[in-house]
């Protein structure tokens, strides 16, 4: 069997990852439900979540009655994940990669995935796999939170970054562009939706933001050199001490959902 392509494993931080990963619940489920209303999302069925994580996508899907499966590489965060399954919901997670999945062919009503293919090698394999499981005329959606990781130490950070030469962060699609592109070569329809009015809203501390960097707690950091880690880090912290509260500012933000939609080809049912 061929060896698989370098993909992010959030195992080193699955302790970590419910407490500096937030989408509020009550906004998912808005969601969910504007897409059952617009007919991409079944109102019962067999949901796959893939690089499921700790579950925080799906498990309120299993709350809304529909049958979850997640996969992710982490064993970790399978882990979590299991732990928070309530008795009466139908929700199952294991460890999968997402370009070999233990799933039979077109069985699955529904794929939602969030922030995956940016972390995943060879990201057109994982596709491909998710609409070989998927039904015909159902849909591979994507769900992501907008504006809220973006705080201004951690732009600080980035820019540091690119300028040292640190620019591709991620072994997975980097351009949406090539991401829309390949799955309309494979058969299928893109479907606007707009969710962007479903916001919330959260305030970042900057020292608090510099302290998750330093704990190496976002992925696309993860590949930079470490002596190159820590030189950015030590400028971005004399950055923050700059400031005119210094590592007790502030930042207030207001993020959003956004989702994709992509409706495999054929006839459900």
């Amino acid at each position: 069997m061929a060896t698989l392509a370098p993909t992010s494993d959030f195992s080193p931080i699955a302790a970590r990852y419910d407490a500096t990963r937030d989408v509020p619940e009550d906004r998912l489920r808005a969601c969910y439900e504007r897409l059952i209303a617009c007919g991409v999302l079944p109102e019962q069925g067999l949901v796959l979540d893939a690089g499921c994580g700790t579950g925080q996508i799906s498990l309120v899907l299993a709350a809304m009655g529909h049958d979850v499966q997640g996969f992710d590489v982490s064993r970790e965060m399978i882990d979590i994940a299991r732990r928070k399954v309530r008795p009466e919901w139908r929700a199952r997670y294991d460890v999968a990669d997402v370009r070999r999945l233990p799933v039979t062919d077109v069985s699955v009503d529904a794929v939602v995935v969030s922030k995956l293919f940016q972390h995943v090698g060879d990201w057109q394999s994982g596709c491909r796999e998710l609409l070989r499981v998927l039904r015909p005329g159902c849909c591979l959606i994507q769900v992501n939170d907008r504006g809220a990781f973006g705080n201004v130490v951690r732009r600080h950070f980035a820019a540091r970054a690119d300028a040292l030469g640190f620019d591709e962060r991620f072994p997975g699609v980097r351009d949406r562009t090539a991401f829309v592109a390949f799955l309309a070569g494979q058969g299928c329809e893109e479907i606007a939706i707009d969710v962007s009015d479903l916001t919330w809203s959260k305030s970042v501390v900057y020292g608090e933001a510099l302290a998750q960097i330093e704990e190496r707690l976002f992925a696309e950091f993860w590949y930079l050199p470490d002596g190159a880690y820590r030189r950015i880090l030590d400028e971005t912290a004399r950055w923050v001490d700059q400031q005119v509260e210094g590592s007790l500012t502030i930042q207030r933000m207001t993020p959003w959902l956004t989702v994709d939609v992509f409706r495999k080809g054929g006839r459900h049912g």
